[in-house]
């Protein structure tokens, strides 16, 4: 059945209704403001993964968010007024199936003055990989404005944004292969919170 198309009021009420489910952070000490400039200079990765393996991730990421949409999961009915896509850098533990994922969100309202970048989790449990959203950070970042019209944050910048706030978290951990800090994010807490994500839907 065709979704009915919603108000931009009743979609802000849902990114409130997420950014409102964040407010515990496990990462970012620091808020970004509209002079942030992007720089993209720190490492890009911490463990050598072959391409392979994170395509398999993004795949079940986007079919995971695409079936979420059709089942009329409130939390991710935003994504129908967004541009997105999962970003193509993916931060696993040594053994390769746990980790940390992102969600690019370029709003479509014109008159949008944020994007978003959500941090994903993915586990595998036997072959197949599971993705949760539920109680996992959001980072805000604020668009220029020029000529009186605010500009897209590009899917480059947001990448750049959440891979530098992932780094940043992973290295707090000081642990050479990250295994504790990405490992300790699967937890009854987080399942709870997806499961309570999961349970809430709209009618389409």
């Amino acid at each position: 059945m065709k979704a009915k198309p919603k108000s931009i009021h009743s979609i802000k009420m849902i990114k409130r209704t997420i950014l409102s489910g964040t407010v515990v952070l496990f990462l970012f000490g620091t808020a970004w403001s509209c002079n942030n400039k992007v720089k993209n200079n720190e490492p890009k990765e911490f463990s050598k993964i072959n391409t392979e393996l994170q395509m398999e991730v993004r795949i079940a990421a986007y079919q995971t968010l695409s079936a979420w949409l059709d089942q009329g999961v409130e939390g991710v009915q935003f994504l129908r007024s967004s541009e997105w896509k999962i970003g193509d850098q993916i931060f696993f533990n040594s053994s390769n199936n746990k980790g940390f994922l992102l969600l690019l969100n370029q709003d479509k309202v014109p008159q949008a003055e944020l994007d978003y970048v959500q941090v994903l989790y993915a586990v595998k449990e036997g072959e197949k990989w599971h993705i949760y959203l539920a109680s996992l950070p959001n980072i805000i970042i604020p668009r220029k404005r020029e000529n009186g019209m605010f500009i897209r944050n590009s899917f480059g910048q947001l990448a750049a944004i959440g891979e530098r706030e992932i780094q940043r978290y992973l290295r707090k951990g000081h642990e050479t292969n990250n295994d504790k800090t990405i490992n300790n994010e699967y937890n009854e807490d987080l399942k709870k919170n997806n499961r309570l994500f999961l349970s809430r839907r709209i009618k389409i």
